[in-house]
């Protein structure tokens, strides 16, 4: 069986916790297991998000040209293969564009390239923070690209 936390981090809790987590795999299988992660850790992770990057979710139009100082046209305002997308602000200004998918195929990474090569943008794909339900969903972030 394979450890994630061992020594002195592997305390009493969180042997517990294993223990807790593999009754529910017996009981209800791993994609319960996976949804209880979720649950104990999203706001968690949206929280620590926020923080790390110094931003505020926006509660303004969600649209990418605002991240390259234009307005909303009502067109073009979700990059491809976007799901759960949120706007993020530094300073009060459009910063980071959010998209938390379930997957991303060939194609969609393709269209999302070009769609951020048109507008002076770029994209990174991790599977940190994806505080929309983490474990499942993975993290796009669109920024205005910096010139050096």
């Amino acid at each position: 069986m394979r450890k994630f936390m061992v020594g002195k981090d592997r305390t009493a809790a969180y042997i517990q916790a294993l223990e807790a987590l593999r009754a529910l795999m017996v009981a209800q299988g791993s994609a319960a297991v996976g949804r209880a992660f979720a649950e104990v850790v999203a706001d968690d992770h949206l929280a620590a998000f926020a923080k790390s990057r110094g931003l505020k979710q926006s509660d303004g139009r969600l649209c990418v040209q605002r991240l390259i100082g234009k307005q909303c046209n009502f067109q073009d305002c979700a990059p491809p293969a976007g799901d759960h997308d949120t706007l993020w602000l530094k300073d009060g200004k459009p910063a980071l564009y959010l998209m938390q998918p379930y997957g991303l195929a060939w194609d969609d990474m393709k269209a999302l390239v070009a769609f951020c090569a048109r507008r002076g943008l770029k994209a990174s794909v991790d599977a940190w923070p994806s505080f929309h339900f983490p474990g499942w969903v993975l993290s796009i972030e669109i920024e205005k690209e910096v010139v050096r």
